[in-house]
């Protein structure tokens, strides 16, 4: 039986699960959504100077999650924080369960910078949370945009309201771990209970040490966020709003701007809540039918909204993959690393 449950969650079942998603979306539903002669018809028929602006803007964009990771980790600089990014993303687009791949890959490119493990989880504690705060608040703003262009609706309204009451809870549970030792003991230790009740449903693994952890968490963090919180906040949304101008970039260009600003806004918010949780890799499949469903709801034309939500996904899936494996090839070749055994390449990396 527990062989069985291993071939049902390993990692053959993901990347099945993951084939069949991308199949079934692009081979079976998109299809039927939008043509994708015609949407290629209106990407092809681009002229050089919206090409210029949209390399340009996918370059912006390619760059702008590495302020987030400089700040939240002192000392790592602008340089090798785009570097990590470059190759984390790579493999997080291509790889099944590709989050945790790059995760691994982040820590291992830290250490070999110099970095301590604290210091590196304590990061990417950090940049998970303050970009997931982004995603929990971009409806809100979606809202207030539609609201004020008198275009609210009542799928975006239950979506704001979800994603306020969640972010109110995250915010002042994160505010309560920083404050109150005893109150981030008390979190800590009541999900660990809910989790390990979960995974005893399931059959997984019970977690451990979730209060020791949090402790340390909150004595390793507190300074930080006190004193980066402003740039921490400013760095996560700045990095969501260059990922929605490649966006709205895209579908200006194909589509001619005919669906506001603020609708576009509104579909990319909800998207991002659709994949918080990714099924496949980097979102591939998931990703494109929210976006293509939400526009002809929106509005836009379903060629239009096809052809310019591929050419955004390829600017910001595909694309960070061969300039993820370019940055992971200067890793290799010493790139960024200190000299002796701090900056030799982890196996983990490998």
């Amino acid at each position: 039986m527990s062989g069985l449950r291993r071939a049902l969650t390993g990692p053959a079942a993901r990347a099945t699960l993951s084939l069949l998603v991308v199949a079934v979306v692009f081979a079976g539903v998109l299809p039927h959504v939008g043509d994708y002669s015609a949407a290629w018809g209106l990407v092809r028929d681009l002229t050089w100077a919206e090409t210029a602006v949209l390399a340009s803007v996918a370059v912006v964009n390619l760059c702008s999650y590495a302020p987030l990771w400089a700040i939240a980790l002192p000392g790592l600089g602008w340089g090798r924080a785009l570097l990590t990014d470059q190759a984390s993303t790579a493999i997080s687009n291509t790889v099944p369960a590709g989050f945790a791949f790059g995760v691994g890959t982040t820590a291992a490119m830290y250490h070999s910078f110099g970095h301590a493990p604290a210091e590196i989880t304590r990061a990417v504690v950090v940049t998970g949370v303050w970009n997931n705060f982004v995603k929990l608040g971009t409806p809100v703003v979606a809202l207030l945009a539609l609201a004020i262009t008198g275009d609210a609706t009542r799928a975006l309204m239950l979506a704001a309201v979800a994603g306020t009451v969640v972010l109110a809870l995250a915010v002042g549970a994160l505010a309560a771990v920083l404050v109150h030792r005893e109150a981030a003991i008390g979190l800590a230790g009541t999900a660990e209970r809910i989790a390990g009740w979960s995974a005893d449903r399931f059959h997984h693994r019970p977690p451990h040490r979730w209060v020791e952890r949090v402790d340390r968490f909150r004595a390793d963090s507190r300074t930080l966020l006190q004193r980066r919180w402003v740039p921490l906040t400013l760095a996560a949304i700045g990095s969501h709003a260059a990922l929605f101008l490649v966006l709205l970039t895209a579908l200006r260009c194909v589509d001619g701007g005919t669906v506001p600003w603020a609708r576009v806004l509104a579909v990319f918010a909800l998207t991002r809540l659709v994949t918080l949780v990714p099924v496949t890799p980097g979102a591939l499949g998931v990703a494109e039918l929210s976006y293509v469903a939400g526009l002809t709801a929106v509005g836009m034309g379903a060629a239009a909204a096809t052809g310019g939500v591929l050419l955004f996904r390829f600017l910001t899936w595909f694309l960070p993959i061969p300039s993820g494996v370019l940055a992971w090839v200067l890793w290799r070749r010493g790139a960024g690393r200190l000299p002796g055994p701090a900056g030799a390449p982890a196996l983990s990396a490998r």
